[in-house]
């Protein structure tokens, strides 16, 4: 199933996207929260998340472009919506 798109909020400097920002809040119940920001020393980004159960990641997790970093967080957001779908079918369904 595919979701809406997440809007990502980029700080810029010389061309290079040094960090990004997302979040979501469903309902005011559900926040979502991701953060990718660039390591110049080894030209990496890093993707941080934020949320309850799966999504929070204690470890950070580490890419070779900020593309790449907002993809996985887009799987991230799709399997908890996912999960979030599953559980509206069911209360509807009963």
């Amino acid at each position: 199933m595919q979701f809406k798109d997440l809007e990502w909020k980029d700080v810029v400097s010389d061309n290079v996207i040094i960090c990004s920002h997302c979040e979501i809040n469903l309902c005011g119940w559900i926040n979502i929260e991701f953060k990718i920001n660039h390591e110049p020393k080894e030209n990496k980004y890093i993707l941080y998340s934020f949320g309850k159960g799966s999504v929070r990641r204690l470890q950070t997790e580490i890419y070779d472009s900020v593309e790449s970093a907002k993809n996985v967080a887009y799987r991230i957001y799709s399997n908890e919506m996912e999960k979030i779908r599953r559980v509206v079918d069911c209360l509807v369904a009963t």
